[in-house]
Parts: C-alpha cells; structure tokens; sequence
C-alpha cells in the first residue's frame, strides 16, 4: 500500500513540476510582452520628440498610440505581477509534494531496515535455540 502510495506522490510531484514550469512560462512571457511595449513606447516617444514636417502629420496618432501601449504596460505589469504569485504557490504545491514523497520514502526505508533487523533477531534466535538442544 505504502509503495502506491508512494508511486501517486511521485506522479503528484511530477505534475506540480509541470504546473510550477508552465507557470513560469507564462510569467516570462508576460514580461516579454511588457518589455516589447515598453520598448515600442520609447520608440514612439522619440518618435514624438522627432522634428520635421511628417512628424507633426501623425502627431495625434502616435500620441493615441502611445497612451494605449501606456494601458497596455500597466495591466501587463499587473498581470505579471500575479503570474508571479501564480508561480509563487506551485513552487510551494511542488515542494509540498516532494516532502510528502520524502516522508513516504524514508517511512519505507524504516520499515525495510525493521524487516531486516528482525530477520537478524529471528535468525541469530534460531541460532541460540538449535545450540541449546
């Protein structure tokens, strides 16, 4: 029962890993992203501070532009910042799993080393009791 036990908590630990990765993925993703916005901002605002006649054309546009990729940042941010804490709890479920299997695997160490050690007792009990006849 033990090693069923034992082989469910190994599965277990082996999905909270995947989660914890795919968790982290998406985290990194999400700062890809805010990082490309941040970096089509700072474009757009040199853009903006560009002289000349086609710049002043476009100079409502790029500003809407530049306010929505400003939206954009914050809820990216925002969105990061609880992927983060996502990635913060199944680190925290993965470790949990691999503590249990820990406990699981040292009970059965324990109770193999029980096993032999009785063996032992029984074995050197036969001893004593075939001398004494």
């Amino acid at each position: 029962m033990a090693d069923r036990r034992l082989k469910s908590l190994e599965r277990m630990q082996a999905i909270q890993a995947r989660m914890r990765s795919l968790a982290e993925w998406r985290h990194q993703g999400l700062l890809r992203q805010a990082a490309e916005a941040r970096e089509e901002s700072h474009a757009l605002v040199a853009a903006l501070n560009g002289e000349g006649l086609i710049n002043s054309l476009f100079t409502d546009v790029t500003a809407r532009r530049l306010h929505r990729i400003s939206v954009e940042i914050v809820a990216l941010d925002g969105q990061a910042a609880a992927q983060a804490r996502e990635v913060a709890r199944e680190t925290g479920r993965e470790k949990r799993a691999a503590k249990l299997a820990d406990q699981v695997r040292r009970g059965l160490a324990r109770i193999e080393q029980d096993k032999t050690l009785l063996d032992i007792i029984e074995a050197d009990e036969g001893k004593r009791a075939a001398s004494l006849e």
